[in-house]
């Protein structure tokens, strides 16, 4: 009796721990913003509580494994970068609790993104590797010089967000999300403007349960900029495919709902 019981109790723990974690295993990014720099991580999580993770930005990269785990709650990821060329990251110990979003295909966790720094949060998109993402490295300064002449200098900026072309994609929110970090260095770098930081917007958003997927009018990205305490709204969106396919971005004036600027830049 014993042993059938300690059997029962075996197969009903291997159970559990299986479906503790049915959506982490494989490949996943996030971009963050971290003292004026945009960092990429990639992690590769295996089945078996192996990781594989990378950081890397313009100037550096690093790579190295590590362990992770997921009880149903909390989400942990420990790794050690020996050698590290980033040294504001020297290691990785998260422990957060994880919130996945409907789609299955990202999450987000609430922890340090330098290794003594303050908790914010980190979006992952699951990733494909047999799809390759593109980008258009010219879009961004494009539209940023157009914008720098039509806001006004000093104006506290709000970047709400880019809706991918294909919200239930990760890829394409993966690009969706390169834009909305590459617009922001843009706006930081120049010195001329306040940016609003990512968290505050994404704590916004959620409290006000705001959704970037579908249309969305001009009057609740106003509504937004509001509660966020911001002089200047930008939004945007990619639309098509292939020679089509176009990165359209505007900035709405929060006090007077005028757009002040708008462009759009094709992405071949």
């Amino acid at each position: 009796m014993k042993k059938i019981i300690c059997l029962l109790f075996i197969s009903i723990f291997g159970i559990t721990a299986l479906c503790a974690n049915p959506n982490f295993i494989g490949s996943w990014t996030a971009t963050v913003e971290y003292n004026h720099s945009i960092d990429t991580y990639k992690i590769i999580l295996s089945d078996n509580g192996r990781c594989t993770v990378k950081v890397s930005n313009n100037n550096a990269e690093q790579e190295t494994n590590g362990n992770w785990s997921y009880d149903g709650t909390f989400f942990r990821l420990n790794a050690i970068f020996r050698n590290a060329k980033l040294s504001y990251l020297s290691s990785i110990q998260w422990a957060s609790v994880v919130n996945f979003f409907p789609d299955g295909n990202s999450f987000h966790i609430q922890d340090r993104i330098s290794t003594n720094g303050t908790r914010a949060r980190i979006t992952f998109f699951k990733t494909d590797d047999s799809l390759e993402v593109t980008y258009n490295e010219k879009a961004i300064p494009q539209i940023f010089n157009s914008f720098s002449q039509n806001i006004p200098q000093r104006s506290r900026l709000a970047i709400v967000g880019i809706t991918a072309a294909d919200p239930s994609n990760p890829n394409s929110l993966a690009e969706a999300a390169f834009y909305v970090n590459e617009l922001t260095m843009q706006f930081v770098n120049s010195r001329r403007y306040t940016v609003v930081d990512r968290n505050d917007i994404d704590k916004v958003l959620t409290e006000q349960n705001f959704q970037m997927s579908g249309y969305v009018d001009d009057n609740a990205f106003v509504t937004i900029g509001k509660f966020i305490g911001a002089n200047v709204v930008i939004t945007g969106s990619i639309t098509g495919t292939g020679s089509q396919k176009r990165l359209i971005i505007k900035a709405i004036d929060v006090l007077t709902s005028e757009i002040l600027s708008m462009q759009s830049v094709s992405l071949l």
